[in-house]
């Protein structure tokens, strides 16, 4: 370990030295490994401008708006400024920044043991272990999550701190997932081997939302949704557009196009209704599903039901393909046809409390 520095205090790297002596043993035992030596180089600027303005000049580039410290695997380094003794209400405290200082040994530790791994991987570890998240996933989802729409695993391995949302959030929540549903034995044995899925931000929203909303696809905004549902009888690869038709003549409902719901409870009533038609051919059936989310979701009047009815409901997330029509509704339309991403086959017997049935015969 080489210090270079090039702040106002040479001190101060004795107080570096100082957190990092009694961090790493905390970081070792969560890697199960340890080193003899912690081999890479640590560089002291004198304020955040300063580091900023010398890595440039080291050669790096894409320096993100919002850094105040870094490692570096090119040149095995980490990198951090002197905060001021009184720094201002938006300036970093020296007591503050000491978590920012653990932050980055972990990055150097973990570089140093396994070799260059992916951003989101390496920032979901320190995330993990540094303390940032000490609210918990369910706040995280319900603050933060929840509230953008739901970005691609691809998205976050090339475009990390890229976008508007946190990048550190969705590392942390997969982090999360995996450490706690394959145990840290084997997050490790696959930390060595990097096999990891390509759905991870997928798998750990549905698994948290799963865990703490009693649904995987859960929409805490019916309005702005993470999640649209379709509802058929039928198990399709492909939905295909249809022609609708509206008993009142209201213009938004007359289309041809994937029609979809932000509504899992609506998506239901069309896995069902069709199915339940059939099966009353020859009656007087009357159905009305309500759009607007109030209980009951399906009425139907002289039906025959199937006590082992079921029927599916098609998953998908949402984008700026789907257009909202009527605007401020729970309804959303497709132009294109639509492979869906999820299928979830739904049982009658499970949501029949959210029906009325009048009569049945």
């Amino acid at each position: 370990m080489k210090f270079y520095c090039f702040n106002r205090n040479k001190n101060y790297k004795e107080e570096i030295e100082s957190i990092i002596n009694s961090k790493k043993d905390e970081i070792f035992s969560f890697f199960g490994k340890s080193l003899e030596n912690l081999d890479f180089d640590i560089y002291i600027y004198d304020t955040i401008d300063d580091l900023v303005n010398n890595m440039k000049k080291r050669g790096f580039k894409n320096i993100p708006p919002y850094m105040c410290a870094c490692q570096r695997d090119e040149d095995n380094s980490i990198n951090f400024f002197e905060p001021k003794d009184n720094p201002g209400p938006n300036e970093w405290s020296k007591d503050e920044y000491k978590k920012v200082i653990f932050h980055e040994l972990i990055h150097a530790i973990q570089y140093n043991l396994y070799g260059k791994q992916p951003e989101w991987l390496t920032e979901g570890i320190a995330k993990y272990l540094d303390g940032t998240y000490s609210k918990g996933i369910k706040y995280l989802l319900e603050n933060y999550i929840h509230k953008h729409k739901i970005l691609s695993m691809d998205e976050l391995e090339n475009e990390f701190g890229m976008h508007d949302y946190d990048s550190y959030d969705y590392a942390y929540l997969i982090v999360s997932y995996l450490i706690e549903t394959l145990g840290k034995e084997k997050f490790l044995e696959k930390l060595s081997n990097k096999n990891f899925s390509s759905n991870l931000i997928l798998e750990a929203i549905c698994y948290y939302n799963k865990k703490y909303f009693d649904d995987e696809f859960y929409n805490s905004d019916l309005l702005n949704p993470n999640w649209l549902f379709h509802g058929s009888p039928l198990l399709l690869d492909e939905i295909n557009l249809n022609q609708s038709y509206d008993a009142l003549g209201q213009k938004e409902n007359i289309d041809k196009a994937v029609f979809l719901t932000s509504s899992k409870l609506i998506a239901s009533a069309y896995a069902f209704k069709d199915s339940i038609k059939k099966n009353s051919e020859g009656l007087r059936y009357n159905f009305n599903i309500n759009s607007h989310l109030e209980h009951p979701i399906m009425t139907m009047e002289n039906v025959k039901i199937d006590e082992n009815l079921y029927g599916y409901i098609y998953v998908f997330i949402n984008d700026e393909s789907f257009k909202n029509e009527p605007i401020g509704s729970l309804q959303f339309k497709s132009y294109q046809k639509l492979n869906p991403k999820l299928c979830v086959k739904v049982y009658y017997k499970d949501y029949e409390q959210n029906y009325e049935v009048k009569k049945t015969l």
